[in-house]
C-alpha cells in the first residue's frame, strides 16, 4: 500500500525550509503539551462546578494517557492510508476539537470521553512527528527526536502559566481550554498549507537508500526488547511524575510551593533532550540505555533514601529529569525507530507511544498500591529503582548490528 502523497526528491527542499517546516510541526506539539498540562491546573474549578470527587477529577486529568496508549499503534497503520502529514493534521484537529468539547460537558462521562479523545489525537500527532523526525533528518535522528521532547517541555511550562492568566482574566476555566483549542485548529490549517509532503512523506526507495538494515517486522528481537524497556521506563517515570509531589508533601512535609519548586527542576531538565538524542545518534543502544536506566535508578535511590532537605531533593529531582525525560524518553524513541526498517518506521513510532502511555495509564495505580503495601520507600525501590535496573539489564540483550544505519550524507 503506497502513501497517498507523491514524493519529490528531498534535495528540492533547502535546509532552512525543511527546518522551518519541522519547526511548525514542533509548535503544534507544543500546543499539545499546553493542552495536556493546563487541565490539572483547572481541576479545582472543574470540581467545584461539577461536584466531582478528588478521585474522579484525578481520572479526568490523566485519562488522556489511555487514549494515547490505545491509539499509538493504530497511528502507524493510519499513516499508510493518509500519509504522515494528513495524520498529523487529523491528530491535531482531534485533540483540539476534543478540548473545545470538554467545555460543554454536561457531566462526568461525556467529559471523560472528550479527555480520552484528546489523548487519541495527541497519539496520532506525536507518533507521526517522531516518524517525520526520523525520516526527514536521517543523519541526526536522535537530535531531531530530542527536539520533539524539548517542544513538549516548552509547552508544559507555557501551558499552565498562560492558562492561569486566562483563568484569572476571564474568570472561567473554559477560557484557556477554548483558547488552546482555537490555536490548535489554526496550527492544523497552517500545516495543511505550509508544510510540504517533501518533508513529511519519504518515498520508500529513497528512504532505503539512506537507511540500510533494521527489522522488517515489529515482532522482531530488537523492537520487542525495546518495547519492554520502554514500558518499564513508562511505569517508573510516570510513577515519579504522578506521585513524587505527594511523597514530598505527605512524607517529607514540604509546602505546596516547595514541592512545586523541586518538581519544576525535573521538568526543566527536559530542555536537554537534544543531548539525549545526540547520545542515541553516536553510541550503542546497549551502552546508552544501560547507563541512562542506571542513572534513573540511582536518582530514585537518592530521592527516596537520601536527605529530605530541599537542596538534596532539588538536585536529584533535576538529575532524575535529566536521565529520564531528557535521556531515556528520547533514547527509547530514537532506538525504536532505528531498530525498524524504513518501511515500518511509522509503526515503530506508534509502538513507542503505545508502550509508554499504556504504562503511564497504570503507573499511578500500581505505585499507590505499592505505597499502601510497603510504604513510600518500598514503592520507590520497587517501581522506580527496580524497574529501571531491569530495563538496564534488558538493554544488554539488544543486537546493535541489526539496527538500521545511514549510508549516505543527508541532503536537503
Amino acid at each position: 500500500m503506497t502513501a497517498p502523497h507523491p514524493t519529490a526528491e528531498r534535495s528540492a527542499l533547502a535546509p532552512k525550509v525543511a527546518v522551518t517546516m519541522f519547526g511548525l510541526l514542533l509548535l503544534a506539539y507544543t500546543i499539545n503539551a499546553m493542552d495536556r498540562m493546563v487541565f490539572p491546573i483547572l481541576l479545582v474549578e472543574v470540581r467545584a462546578e461539577y461536584g466531582f470527587s478528588l478521585e474522579a477529577a484525578g481520572l479526568q486529568a490523566t485519562v488522556f494517557a489511555i487514549g494515547m496508549g490505545l491509539a499509538g499503534l493504530p497511528a502507524g497503520y493510519l499513516q499508510r492510508k493518509l500519509g504522515r502529514k494528513r495524520t498529523i493534521v487529523v491528530g491535531t484537529l482531534v485533540f483540539s476539537i476534543a478540548t473545545a468539547l470538554t467545555v460543554v460537558s454536561v457531566g462526568f462521562f461525556d467529559m471523560l470521553l472528550w479527555r480520552v479523545l484528546s489523548g487519541v489525537g495527541e497519539a496520532l500527532q506525536l507518533a507521526m512527528i517522531i516518524a517525520v523526525a526520523s525520516s526527514a533528518f536521517p543523519a541526526r535522528r536522535g537530535v531531531a527526536i530530542g527536539s520533539v521532547n524539548m517542544a513538549f517541555a516548552a509547552g508544559s511550562i507555557i501551558g499552565p502559566s498562560l492558562g492561569s492568566v486566562l483563568l484569572e482574566g476571564y474568570g472561567t476555566w473554559r477560557a484557556p481550554m477554548i483558547a488552546y483549542a482555537l490555536i490548535g485548529i489554526a496550527l492544523s490549517l497552517a500545516i495543511v498549507f505550509l508544510v510540504s509532503p517533501r518533508l513529511t512523506e519519504i518515498d520508500p526507495a529513497e528512504s532505503t537508500s539512506r537507511h540500510v538494515g533494521g527489522a522488517r517486522r515489529l515482532l522482531s528481537r530488537n523492537p520487542l526488547v525495546l518495547a519492554v524497556i520502554t514500558a518499564l521506563f513508562g511505569l517508573a517515570d510516570f510513577a515519579f511524575i504522578g506521585l513524587y509531589a505527594s511523597y514530598l508533601r505527605d512524607q517529607l512535609d514540604y509546602s505546596p510551593g516547595g514541592a512545586g519548586f523541586v518538581i519544576g527542576l525535573s521538568g526543566l531538565a527536559a530542555f536537554a533532550s537534544p543531548a539525549g538524542g545526540y547520545l542515541a545518534d553516536r553510541f550503542s543502544p546497549r551502552v546508552v540505555l544501560t547507563v541512562l536506566n542506571l542513572g534513573v535508578a540511582a536518582s530514585g535511590c537518592a530521592l527516596f533514601l537520601g536527605s529530605a532537605s530541599t537542596p538534596w531533593q532539588a538536585t536529584f529531582s533535576f538529575l532524575f529529569g535529566l536521565f529520564a525525560s531528557a535521556g531515556m524518553y528520547v533514547a527509547a524513541a530514537s532506538y525504536l525507530v532505528k531498530s525498524a526498517g524504513s518501511e515500518i518506521v511509522s509503526r515503530a513510532a506508534g509502538l513507542f507511544v503505545t508502550c509508554i502511555y499504556v504504562a503511564a495509564g497504570v503507573a499511578g495505580l500500581l505505585f499507590s498500591t505499592l505505597v499502601e503495601a510497603t510504604g513510600w520507600v518500598g514503592a520507590g525501590m520497587v517501581q522506580i529503582v527496580g524497574f529501571s535496573v531491569l530495563g538496564a539489564a534488558l538493554a544488554l540483550a539488544l543486537r546493535p548490528d541489526l539496527f538500521s544505519k545511514t549510508t549516505t550524507p543527508e541532503v536537503h
